[in-house]
């Protein structure tokens, strides 16, 4: 069983450099665990029973995780963009026009409800991850280090600036922007906008403002 939206392998180097040293590290939306390839000592956080069993992650919701506050010294994770790849219906026509690379079509059932795979850039994608960023402050040490991976995404022909966003909530909390990285990936290539895509993905670095 694959996952459609694995760690890219160029942002890797940029994690390993962060880490390095860290001896608790947390990945609260892990897939099927890249993360373990440079992070052997990570813990994984997996909403879908399936994905977890694959890097042996604890099946549990990054918007009610079960560890202890200021536990970790390190949070590293992608969420989901909020773009297509969300998209969770059947498609039942014999002969597809685009080949479909979402969440819902490689896991091969629908999503658990407080998925974020299931769900559209919109208010429902964002209140669940204030959720979890929330819950990220409270299980990260108060000289812990967060690490977001995270891109914007172009629907009906504009860019969606999921990334500012991002920025924005963490920083409510008391998060403080401290690094970015610009790193160019090959990104999606399937669907009605496969011409339409953003070159980057963003590594950001925060460390606790309080």
């Amino acid at each position: 069983m694959r996952h459609p939206a694995r760690y890219t392998d160029s942002l890797l180097p940029v994690f390993e450099r962060y880490l390095n040293g860290k001896k608790t590290i947390l990945d609260p939306f892990a897939g099927t665990g890249k993360l373990k390839t440079i992070a052997p000592h990570a813990t994984l956080l997996e909403i879908e029973p399936e994905w977890a069993e694959i890097s042996g992650a604890i099946v549990g919701d990054a918007t009610d995780m079960p560890f202890d506050n200021h536990c970790f010294d390190a949070i590293c994770t992608s969420p989901t963009y909020g773009n297509r790849m969300a998209d969770h219906f059947v498609d039942h026509q014999k002969e597809k026009k685009y080949t479909r690379n979402t969440y819902r079509h490689c896991l091969g059932r629908a999503l658990t409800e407080n998925n974020s795979g299931r769900m559209q850039w919109g208010k429902k994608y964002q209140e669940l991850h204030k959720k979890a960023w929330i819950e990220c402050k409270r299980v990260l040490k108060g000289d812990g280090i967060f690490i977001l991976n995270i891109s914007n995404h172009i629907r009906a022909g504009k860019e969606m600036d999921v990334t500012s966003w991002h920025v924005k909530e963490l920083e409510k909390i008391g998060f403080k922007l401290i690094k970015a990285h610009k790193i160019e990936t090959p990104r999606q290539r399937n669907g009605a906008n496969a011409n339409l895509r953003v070159a980057y993905e963003s590594v950001l670095i925060f460390k606790s403002d309080t």
